[in-house]
């Protein structure tokens, strides 16, 4: 998977001197492949950067940006990591919307409804986004675009008010059932899709894959319910696949996504709305996270690495490789 990412942009989350060629030099030495790095109006550059489908913790700027400063350090270049940090809000207590879903499809789900108010977005979010190959549409739509190559993790942005629900279902299709995608094609489904339905049992969205027409926002927008779920990734793919539908949001929830990641695209995605949108709290977020994962201790012998890097490292020095990657 390719993605452009702005130097500026990446440069919000690294500090360093290095220039964007060394950068690149460096990058493609050590783990990603950075094909070409491209001149952007007078004073930026994009890099062309292709990230291995084993590495979904690349396909980010934050991403990129710890591998950055990690592969300066480690070639003596002073660099360093500046991690976003997000503040929970302070929320109304009110149960606008209840969720159930399941846990054999998501292993985790956060929302929160928001009074907003849809514009154009500023020119930063815009030409980062159209540097990165991403039409910039409006406020409300940017934000979820925004967040999702900033942090690394799918958002999605439903019309509350469209939705007419006070329960959201999170369900399996059943065969036959169909849909409307946003680019207004109709879909029959497969039956096992991962799919939202309101009270009446209408399917308002195709979780991980692509928004439906019946919900999503348009100019008379007054509230949202933004809105981030981490799937089941074999059901993505197998989706996605099957159905044609082959959206970026798709190619990244199929890789197994960092479930910690989902509750920091909430607050980054509320802070936005927030600067960009007036957006206001509404209601209590919801984080429903059956599947957590445990921390596992993974033990390897300094004979083993030796063994596979084809080369003796030191302890001493191995150890300082792999605190690196702390930061």
């Amino acid at each position: 998977m390719n993605i452009k990412i702005l130097d500026s942009w990446l440069r919000e989350y690294v500090k360093t001197k290095a220039s964007a060629e060394k950068i690149g030099e460096l990058l493609s030495l050590s783990s990603v492949s950075v094909e070409r790095i491209e001149k952007y109006g007078n004073d930026d550059n994009t890099y062309d950067i292709e990230v291995t489908t084993n590495r979904p913790d690349l396909m980010s700027v934050v991403g990129i940006a710890r591998e950055t400063a990690t592969v300066l350090k480690q070639n003596r270049i002073e660099a360093e990591f500046l991690p976003p940090a997000f503040t929970k809000p302070e929320t109304p207590k009110k149960d606008l919307i209840k969720i159930k879903s399941d846990p054999k499809l998501v292993n985790r789900l956060c929302a929160v409804v928001m009074n907003v108010e849809i514009a154009d977005s500023p020119k930063e979010i815009k030409d980062r986004l159209e540097a990165s190959g991403t039409r910039s549409l409006n406020n409300l739509i940017d934000v979820t675009n925004y967040v999702s190559k900033t942090i690394g993790h799918p958002t999605h942005v439903f019309d509350f008010d469209r939705l007419a629900t006070g329960m959201l279902t999170i369900r399996e299709a059943r065969k036959g059932e169909t849909i409307e995608t946003l680019d207004e094609k109709i879909h029959q489904l497969n039956g096992g899709e991962i799919v939202a339905v309101n009270d009446k049992n209408q399917i308002v969205d195709l979780l991980g894959i692509m928004g439906l027409k019946n919900s999503v926002v348009t100019e008379k927008t007054k509230r949202i319910l933004y809105f981030i779920n981490n799937n089941e990734p074999t059901r993505i793919r197998k989706a996605s696949m099957s159905l044609g539908i082959r959206t970026e949001a798709a190619i990244v929830n199929e890789k197994n996504l960092d479930r910690e990641l989902a509750f920091d695209a909430l607050l980054y995605g509320i802070q936005l709305y927030r600067q960009i949108a007036k957006g206001e709290v509404a209601s209590e977020i919801i984080d429903i996270y059956p599947n957590k994962l445990k921390e596992k201790t993974i033990e390897v012998s300094l004979e083993k690495i030796n063994k596979v890097i084809g080369v003796t490292i030191d302890p001493e020095k191995s150890l300082k490789s792999l605190l690196r990657f702390r930061l």
